[in-house]
């Protein structure tokens, strides 16, 4: 039997949307499905060389984050490059590719799968912009063979917006693989580089530095705990500059860790007492998954991913959104415990071998490719 072809399309080179692409080309049977990715370089450009090192085939597209007049050239070139490659599947990733490749490929008949990693329509946007985003997510509905979900409140968001019937959505969570889920560098040498003391509480979160992870609900909630605390941010983003000035503004300047972009975000998270999400909201975070992996206690906003990861499993503490007197307590008393953050620990380490194993996950996926190949 020959490789059934399948065609992601995908924008943004970094963040959650992008390991997730990358571990799909990863870890697919490559004797079963003969994948190909049209992948924009204009956010990370070493990107499509990740990709390619895994024996997909790669197509640079270059794609803007907003709407913009080249939008109709990308149209065009995606339309040209089904009619050149005829795949079977095309599966597109968050909400521009998603509605240019989903109305390609339904103007060639080809089945589209679409992973949106979250709806704009519920960012804290103004309001116009909501009403555009999910105007336009139903009408990309239309053309959706199945609309496939990170998270159980993905699904219920996409049916409360009436963007497909029940019978398009599959819910198929992010997954890690835990053999590559180990630090290469102690934590002493972490804190070395950064010159925290060997004993002083630290908080790491990973992400970008941009509104939809709300960085200054963090900071703000350790302006509330102990002199002595550290918080670092692995990542960039364009409220970096912004923070800087706010942790000056509280006298946190020695306290707060601004590195930027870093490739070596697991090593920072095994060098934290406590992993922590101050976003407003998420689809289901790897930056969450990955400290779980790592054994490293959470807390987290009590937004959908987070919810749906977190709730009830006891490796992490839920807190409301955008509010610093709530993290603060939760993350006084996690440090007050050494015992307990050491529970939770062990607790995240063993949900995510339960529940997100990347070899289920992939098998899970090729299954759906197949179903939807024979029609």
């Amino acid at each position: 039997m020959s490789a059934i072809p399948v065609l992601i399309v995908t924008r943004p080179g970094i963040g959650g949307a992008a390991k997730h692409v990358h571990m799909i080309c990863e870890l697919i049977d490559k004797s079963a499905f003969e994948v190909s990715v049209a992948a924009s370089p204009l956010e990370d450009p070493k990107f499509l060389d990740q990709l390619a090192l895994t024996g997909v085939r790669v197509v640079p597209f270059p794609m803007r984050r907003e709407p913009h007049p080249e939008d109709a050239l990308v149209l065009y070139r995606l339309a040209k490059l089904l009619r050149c490659r005829r795949p079977a599947i095309v599966h597109a990733h968050t909400s521009k590719p998603g509605l240019l490749a989903r109305f390609a490929a339904t103007a060639f008949g080809i089945p589209a799968l679409y992973t949106p990693h979250g709806f704009y329509f519920h960012y804290d946007i103004p309001f116009w912009k909501r009403r555009l985003y999910r105007h336009l997510e139903r009408v990309g509905g239309m053309w959706t063979t199945k609309l496939v979900c990170v998270t159980e409140e993905e699904a219920r968001q996409a049916l409360e917006a009436r963007l497909v019937p029940a019978s398009k959505l599959v819910v198929l969570p992010n997954a890690l693989r835990l053999d590559q889920c180990e630090p290469k560098r102690g934590r002493a040498e972490v804190r070395a580089e950064f010159g925290i003391p060997a004993h002083a509480p630290l908080f790491v979160m990973v992400g970008r530095l941009a509104s939809p992870k709300d960085p200054f609900t963090l900071l703000r909630a350790v302006d509330r705990l102990a002199a002595d605390v550290h918080v670092l941010f692995a990542g960039d983003g364009p409220q970096k500059e912004e923070v800087r000035l706010l942790a000056k503004e509280l006298g946190l300047e020695k306290q707060v860790h601004l590195p930027g972009h870093r490739d070596d975000p697991l090593d920072l998270t095994a060098a934290a007492d406590v992993a922590v999400l101050s976003s407003k909201w998420e689809g289901l975070p790897f930056a969450l998954l990955e400290a779980m992996a790592l054994s490293r206690p959470v807390v987290a906003t009590d937004v959908s991913g987070c919810r749906d990861a977190l709730g009830g499993s006891g490796a992490g503490t839920l807190v409301p959104v955008a509010d610093p007197d709530a993290m603060a307590k939760a993350l006084g008393m996690l440090w007050a415990d050494p015992n307990g953050r050491a529970r939770m620990g062990e607790k995240g380490r063993r949900l995510v071998e339960d529940r997100y194993s990347a070899g289920l996950w992939i098998r899970r996926l090729e299954g759906l490719y197949r179903s939807v190949a024979r029609g």
